[in-house]
């Protein structure tokens, strides 16, 4: 059996129908079939991977991308790679870059967007659309997966958005009447910060574990955060508004080790791959699920919606996009420059 054909063959029909329910039959059953084919060329002993996060358990949606394709790792390969997780307690989600490239961590599951100052160029993938076959049919994909690799010593498996539009602001007091947060203080990783000065806040780089001390203490007047993570952060119990529309999508890679990718048979690197460009197709799907969750047990739990007006929210959008791009140029130059004008060629972005 060619397995890669098949995928193929999957992947195209998927295309072809992409709803959420489709979608989710067809990786379903490509995970499924490719789990078979490659059940007997696994190896007689397990792989053994260290895998270093920069999101722990607490940290839903996002640690759900990560949960997704572990567990299509494990339906797709079986027995035949032993992934072992160590989270943010154990490095700094600011210096986890460096112990993978050098192998002290074979993998590394992370937002780029928190090595911005070491060539993180994967973070301007937040300002392409979420659209995980164009992605990889425009070069996209590849061309992040060459760059890492020369720039970093680091094979991309996996570029997983946690779901279609999820970034969001919410803060302990509604917007001013002028509709905006002028004058307040907004935590927020580089990511957010174009967003926040659309609105008239400061930012404030800030750890995720850090905002509901920095809230609580009025250190802050809000922060940036996946839209489907006030719940598992408990952060409705320090502010009470959340705005809307949400803007953005974070998309999560996983990374490999060149040296450990090297180790690897042929048939576990197939498993690690095909389990990423299954989670790509589904996660836009699960974390938009999510997220439908997180906002009734929000009106539950009577944290507010503030709404932008139609022209603020534009001007959200606008300066998300172009905040990011501006990210990317100030770590990456003609790097970025060539990404970018791959996703203008392909309609993806502005």
């Amino acid at each position: 059996m060619n397995v890669e054909r098949m995928i193929e063959r999957v992947l195209a029909s998927a295309k072809r129908t992409l709803t959420p329910s489709s979608s989710r039959r067809a990786v379903l059953a490509a995970a499924i079939t490719l789990g078979a084919a490659l059940g007997t060329a696994a190896s007689a002993d397990a792989a053994e991977l260290k895998l270093l996060s920069s999101f722990n358990s607490t940290q839903k949606p996002t640690y759900a991308v990560l949960e997704r394709y572990l567990s299509n790792v494990a339906t797709i390969g079986g027995d035949s790679i032993k992934i072992t997780i160590s989270g943010p307690e154990v490095v700094s989600i600011f210096e986890q870059l460096q112990p993978v490239s050098s192998g002290v961590f074979d993998m590394l599951y992370t937002h780029p967007v928190f090595h911005a100052g070491d060539r993180g160029l994967a973070l301007a993938v937040d300002a392409i659309d979420v659209d995980p076959i164009a992605r990889r049919e425009s070069g996209i994909w590849d061309f992040v997966d060459r760059y890492y690799q020369k720039a970093h010593g680091l094979k991309l498996v996996a570029m997983m958005s946690v779901s279609m539009e999820g970034y969001h602001l919410f803060t302990k007091e509604p917007l001013s009447p002028a509709g905006d947060l002028a004058g307040r203080k907004v935590r927020g990783t580089p990511t957010y910060h174009g967003v926040i000065r659309a609105l008239g806040a400061e930012p404030v780089v800030l750890p995720g574990s850090e905002i509901y001390s920095a809230l609580q203490k009025g250190i802050v007047d809000g922060a940036g955060w996946p839209a489907a993570g006030m719940v598992s952060m408990k952060h409705y119990e320090v502010a009470s508004y959340r705005l809307r529309p949400t803007f953005g999508a974070a998309t999560q890679p996983v990374f490999i080790n060149l040296k450990a990718w090297g180790a690897l048979t042929e048939a576990e690197r197939t498993v690690l791959l095909e389990a990423g460009r299954i989670t790509e197709l589904e996660m836009p799907w699960i974390g938009n699920q999510i997220q439908d969750q997180e906002d009734a047990a929000l009106d539950t739990l009577g944290v507010k919606v503030e709404t932008l007006s139609p022209a603020m929210a534009a001007k959200v959008r606008k300066a998300f996009v172009e905040s990011i791009w501006a990210l990317g140029d100030k770590c990456c130059g003609e790097d970025a420059a060539a990404l970018r004008k791959l996703a203008l060629d392909a309609g993806l972005t502005q």
